[in-house]
């Protein structure tokens, strides 16, 4: 198997709300990601990065923020779309590595149900 290798990257102003999706996990917070779907910019970010490894395009071009089929939808089904199309083609993910950068909410409480979710999505053991 070729070894192939990705970077994502996203971004979402913050607008009223409630609570964040962070790796699939709502996050009590005073305030909400502005965004199409939930606006998880982690699977957001991974979603880019696998999608780039693959040649494959943006994220943009696969699920336009101007298709209303994607509208408030949960991040996790737009992964599990990307990965269907990475194992169609004979791949599979090895290991991921990705970094939050946020000044608040704090993270740690929710990082291991974000990595329990993420490697059950890409099909990876956690380890």
């Amino acid at each position: 198997m070729t070894l192939r290798i990705g970077h994502g990257y996203d971004v979402h102003a913050f607008t009223a709300g409630d609570h964040l999706i962070l790796g699939g996990v709502n996050i009590p917070f005073d305030k909400a990601f502005k965004a199409h779907s939930d606006g998880d910019v982690l699977i957001h970010a991974l979603c880019d990065a696998l999608l780039g490894a693959l040649a494959l395009g943006d994220i943009g071009r696969h699920f336009p923020d101007t298709d209303a089929a994607f509208a408030g939808i949960d991040s996790r089904k737009l992964l599990s779309r990307v990965m269907r199309q990475l194992n169609e083609l004979g791949y599979a993910v090895v290991n991921v590595d990705a970094t939050v950068i946020a000044q608040q909410p704090k993270l740690s409480p929710h990082v291991d149900a974000m990595r329990a979710n993420l490697a059950n999505d890409l099909q990876v053991e956690i380890g």
